[in-house]
């Protein structure tokens, strides 16, 4: 019996401790954030007309993952809390916040490399 009440004891002290330590939503878009500048800025640094298509009007990467990141929506489950993100109707987890910590569940590999052909489009327009 004393077992079994030390058991449920600690367990209470570590979800106490989870929730407590629960990261803000705005942590959440700050993780997707960066992971989304090193992997864009990774595909397209070897493109000479960064600036451009970065600025420009009919294609803008970084714009198109800030308007999917505006629509992040955290959900709390007590002990950590889940960003998730609706692309086309479906909704998927993008990123968990534990402990002070928010990992991302995604490298946006599927969108970076739809992106990628977007940049070969590009430069085959202006050339």
């Amino acid at each position: 019996m004393k077992k079994l009440l030390i058991v449920i004891l600690v367990l209470a002290v570590l979800a106490l401790f989870m929730k407590v330590t629960v990261p803000q939503p705005e942590k959440h878009r700050q993780a997707a954030q960066q992971k989304l500048n090193s992997l864009v800025g990774q595909k397209l640094s070897s493109f000479q007309g960064l600036q451009s298509v970065a600025e420009g009007d009919d294609f803008d990467i970084r714009a198109w993952f800030n308007v999917a990141l505006d629509q992040l929506e955290v959900k709390d489950y007590f002990v950590c809390n889940v960003g998730m993100i609706t692309y086309e109707g479906s909704t998927y987890p993008l990123t968990v916040g534990v402990f002070n910590k928010v990992f991302v569940l995604t490298d946006y590999k599927d969108e970076i490399q739809k992106a990628g052909k977007k940049v070969d489009e590009y430069k085959k327009k202006l050339e």
